[in-house]
């Protein structure tokens, strides 16, 4: 999936990023339509809440992610439900990446304003194509939208997502191309707003019921046992 970040800092920062997402690769794509993907993005504190929307702004869920007690809550709006899971603690967190050895991370030293952040125009080859990345500095640590599903377990990341995170770059745009050259994906963000966020964005709203996720063998986070179980 896709991407997330601070400004001055993961620590610092408090405000909401906002990005559209197009591609081959997208949902709408494969149910024949052309909607792009957005994903709205609040941090404060260190704290991470992601919204993901689709069919014009319905948002389809949220996950908010604590890296110092290594959690991730995922909320289901629609059920009014919520489901706390572990981040193993061998798993990059928004304060770290791990390096990546197989791809090529080439700064060009043009740049840009993007929404009045000075942006470097980077490429980054890998070995099932490259991506033109235009990214700040000081806007935090980048983190995926894979940190994890509903079965806890992790989506394998993109080659040019932590290798992005390892350099300290946000991408304020994004162009994933195959081998070819033929763009496959492409991420922009649309807005950046520091702005005071309440506590309460960052916690299940009080009339969400859990839903526990035991665990059983075979299954990364367990399989759903239901409601109100613990």
């Amino acid at each position: 999936m896709f991407a997330l970040a601070g400004g001055l800092s993961a620590q610092t920062f408090e405000g909401k990023i906002r990005l559209k997402i197009t591609g081959q690769d997208m949902p709408s794509k494969r149910s024949g339509g052309d909607s792009p993907m957005f994903i709205t993005q609040f941090l404060k504190g260190g704290l991470m809440r992601m919204e993901m929307e689709m069919d014009g702004g319905k948002v389809m869920g949220a996950q908010i992610i604590d890296p110092v007690k290594r959690e991730m809550t995922m909320m289901m709006p629609e059920q009014k439900m919520y489901m706390v899971m572990k981040m193993p603690a061998g798993q990059p967190t928004a304060t770290s990446a791990a390096p990546q050895s197989d791809v090529d991370f080439v700064r060009t030293g043009v740049t840009e304003k993007i929404l009045g952040y000075k942006c470097e125009k980077i490429i980054i080859k890998h070995k099932n194509g490259e991506a033109e990345v235009w990214g700040a500095e000081g806007l935090g640590t980048y983190k995926s939208m894979s940190a994890g599903g509903p079965m806890g377990r992790r989506a394998p990341k993109s080659a040019w997502e932590g290798v992005l995170a390892e350099h300290g770059f946000f991408p304020l745009r994004m162009i994933s191309r195959d081998k070819s050259g033929k763009e496959q994906m492409r991420m922009e963000v649309v807005s950046v707003d520091k702005q005071s966020l309440p506590d309460s964005m960052f916690a299940p709203p009080a009339d969400y019921e859990k839903f526990a996720m035991p665990s059983i063998p075979g299954f990364g986070g367990g399989m759903p046992a239901g409601p109100g179980n613990d």
